[in-house]
């Protein structure tokens, strides 16, 4: 019963943040038909990127469950491991920015930031709005969706790339091809963001990711989803081999701890003696023998 609620609340949710961030660009959608609105109606493009977040909140208030889910989005630490993913991210955008750069004879950097002002206020601009967005995407729905995998994260993807639509349609009357491309591309950048959050668990680290890609990659869209899906791929591959070598430690510690029998069994469980210290592990009795 409790799964069936939160599954009926976060459709809700989902649905509310369609609606109200679609209609933010209304006025604007009136007044390229030629219908002349008033300026103050324009505004309202500009809470586009806050909408889901205040539902988000709201909901939350609501259920008093908001000091949970903030603390819970800041509970982990920002580590050295984390900041690397960021900076590896950061540097494959500038690279293949200047290498698009090379290729065509142009500067994307100086043709989008023509001076240090203007870096600086893009910069502060998408990170706060890359902020508001990673509280509602990462922070609350990935949170509340009852299964922490993949799944969860390409979801999060397709979800919050079908929320972008109005922006992308509107607002910068991009072609179909274009969207398809966009669409590839903030389910790659919500990978990165999601399997990140579940790792580390502070959104002040996946907000400054978020506001990276969206800073450093230039390059036309197609070149990036290039980038960034080697760096996925080559990211899964090293995952993997680390994953491995784990695995085989273990096997090898507990196979050599089992045979100086240090190792107790209890409830499914070998409890392990270590020096002054224990773990516990699980692993099948069949390779032990």
């Amino acid at each position: 019963m409790a799964g069936y609620t939160n599954k009926l609340k976060l459709t809700l949710w989902v649905s509310v943040v369609y609606v109200l961030s679609f209609i933010c660009y209304v006025p604007t959608l009136l007044e390229q038909s030629g219908i002349i609105i008033p300026n103050g109606l324009l505004y309202l493009k500009y809470l586009y990127v806050c909408i889901p977040a205040m539902a988000a909140t709201f909901l939350l208030i609501c259920e008093q469950n908001i000091k949970v889910y903030f603390t819970r989005m800041f509970s982990g630490k920002i580590t050295i491991k984390y900041i690397l993913i960021g900076v590896i991210c950061m540097a494959a955008g500038i690279l293949g920015s200047y290498c698009y750069s090379f290729i065509v004879k142009t500067d994307v950097f100086k043709n989008t930031y023509s001076t240090v002002i203007s870096l600086l206020t893009s910069c502060i601009y998408l990170l706060i709005t890359a902020f508001a967005e990673e509280i509602a995407w990462r922070g609350f729905l990935l949170e509340r969706l009852p299964f922490k995998n993949i799944k969860s994260v390409l979801f999060v993807g397709a979800v919050w790339a079908a929320w972008h639509l109005p922006m992308w349609i509107i607002r910068n009357s991009l072609g179909m091809e274009q969207i398809v491309c966009l669409c590839i591309w903030t389910l790659l950048v919500s990978v990165v963001l999601g399997i990140t959050y579940y790792q580390c668990r502070n959104i002040l680290l996946i907000a400054i990711m978020h506001a990276a890609f969206n800073i450093c990659y230039l390059a036309p869209i197609q070149y990036n989803i290039v980038v960034l899906a080697t760096i996925i791929f080559v990211g899964t591959l090293l995952y993997k081999n680390q994953a491995k070598n784990y695995s085989l430690g273990n096997f090898l510690l507990v196979r050599e701890l089992h045979m100086k029998k240090k190792m107790v069994l209890i409830g499914g469980l070998y409890k392990v003696q270590k020096g002054q210290s224990c773990f516990w592990i699980r692993i099948s009795t069949n390779i032990l023998a």
